[in-house]
């Protein structure tokens, strides 16, 4: 009987370390994945998300990266989220540091070699590539639950201070830092206003998809 116990504990302990192991190699993929969607995007030059015009605007004025400010901006991100919701974690600053990390890092193996299209049709199609990847990454990490990145921090931070609704919350962060991102002088344009628009619905569709595959293959686990 004790045989039998421990056989089932050994098996139990061998597919929770696997899991573990799934879903961290979901959340580094998704980063990865999530970085170079970020860099096409910034390729087409129609503009970039919030958070990334703020980051790019700065290293423009300073001599530091872009992957060097967006590890600043998610810090400070997680320290507000932090006190406004009382309660310190360092999950997201991991998170943060990644992101950064491989964000440079694609510049210095492709990007940064790289001319931005000049001929409207391929600004176009770039930056739909670009914005038909990049959630893809964002929906693996996410549905790994290793850990949520820091604007994904400080919005739920908002929405427990303020009472809001996710979709509010996001939104409102999201004018937020596009109107900093404008004023230190980052990538704001129209392709700003397609990724405020599109960038939940599209992530919405991965993750539902990505999660119910998950879901299935950890059940029959």
């Amino acid at each position: 009987m004790n045989q039998k116990r421990i056989k089932r504990h050994n098996k139990n302990h061998k597919r929770n370390n696997k899991q573990i192991i799934l879903r961290w190699i979901l959340f580094i993929v998704g980063i990865i994945i999530l970085t170079f969607g970020a860099r096409i995007i910034l390729l087409s030059d129609l503009g970039v998300g919030g958070l990334d015009a703020i980051a790019i605007g700065l290293a423009e004025r300073t001599d530091k990266s872009i992957g060097m400010w967006i590890v600043v901006l998610g810090v400070l991100l997680v320290i507000i989220g932090s006190v406004i919701r009382k309660k310190i974690t360092i999950l997201p600053l991991g998170t943060s540091l990644l992101v950064g990390w491989f964000y440079n890092l694609w510049g210095i193996i492709w990007f940064d070699k790289m001319i931005s299209p000049t001929q409207t049709a391929n600004i176009g199609y770039t930056f739909l590539l670009g914005i038909l990847i990049a959630p893809i990454g964002a929906a693996l990490y996410i549905s790994s639950e290793v850990s949520m990145g820091p604007v994904d921090y400080f919005m739920i931070a908002v929405k427990e201070r303020f009472h809001k609704s996710i979709q509010i919350g996001r939104t409102f962060i999201e004018v937020i830092f596009v109107i900093i991102g404008y004023f230190v002088g980052g990538p704001i344009g129209i392709g700003t206003i397609c990724i405020m628009l599109l960038w939940g619905p599209i992530l919405q569709v991965y993750y539902t998809a990505i999660k119910r595959l998950l879901d299935k293959y950890l059940e029959r686990k």
